[in-house]
């Protein structure tokens, strides 16, 4: 199935390049795409995802790895987290760290006459993990329609009336035991769906190797937690 012109919804893509082509790959080229943050991270190949968003023009913002990765604070991250950003740091040129250092923390777009708010972890902190169960409508801010969620690399789709609230979970890193690439589509007459794709894990576990990072970062890709 290739999707047309709907707004494609994606998150947490962190430098799985392979992840990311494979969801392009289903997408119509015409497609507009919004990214709910986490640019880089984890693994990688952060050079080609972000110049993949850029001529994507994939509007982003920015994640708490991202963050990190340009403040240089490491301080609420595991120890695999942070091996990768380190790794990011040394490899990353400066073009795409530009544009990491360029995002900002939310955004606000127009689409289909909606108006679309779009947070990495939640509306008042970049670093909450806001579950579904959680989820409520009065986290929608003012004069919001939709609000796009990342973070929790989980997805679900919660509506409340002609509101509601969109978590696509993760391009590059799933946690809901499908290893395979999610995202969101939403249409024109706000019907909403959490597509799934998969892609060839191996080779970003031959990355991942090679590079000599975790074996637990290539590890949980196959399980999908």
């Amino acid at each position: 199935m290739r999707i047309g012109s709907e707004l494609v919804i994606i998150s947490d893509v962190h430098s799985n390049i392979f992840a990311l082509e494979a969801v392009l790959s289903k997408i119509g080229r015409d497609s507009k795409i919004i990214h709910a943050g986490d640019v880089v991270g984890y693994y990688t190949f952060p050079n080609e995802v972000i110049s993949t968003f850029r001529k994507r023009e994939i509007i982003s913002i920015r994640g708490n790895h991202d963050l990190a990765l340009i403040s240089g604070d490491y301080s609420n991250f595991n120890e695999y987290a942070v091996r990768a950003l380190h790794w990011t740091y040394r490899n990353i040129n400066r073009e795409s760290y530009i544009y990491i250092a360029s995002l900002k923390e939310t955004a606000r777009v127009n689409i289909f006459g909606k108006r679309i708010a779009i947070y990495h972890g939640s509306p008042w902190d970049l670093n909450y993990y806001l579950m579904e169960d959680e989820v409520t409508p009065g986290i929608i801010p003012e004069g919001v329609d939709i609000l796009v969620l990342g973070h929790t690399h989980i997805p679900y789709v919660k509506k409340f009336g002609n509101k509601m609230v969109i978590n696509p979970g993760s391009v590059g890193q799933p946690r809901d035991g499908d290893p395979r690439a999610s995202f969101a589509v939403l249409t024109s007459d706000m019907d909403v769906k959490i597509e799934r794709v998969e892609y060839d894990i191996s080779l970003m576990e031959n990355s991942v190797r090679e590079e000599g990072l975790p074996e637990f970062l290539w590890k949980r890709l196959y399980s999908g937690i």
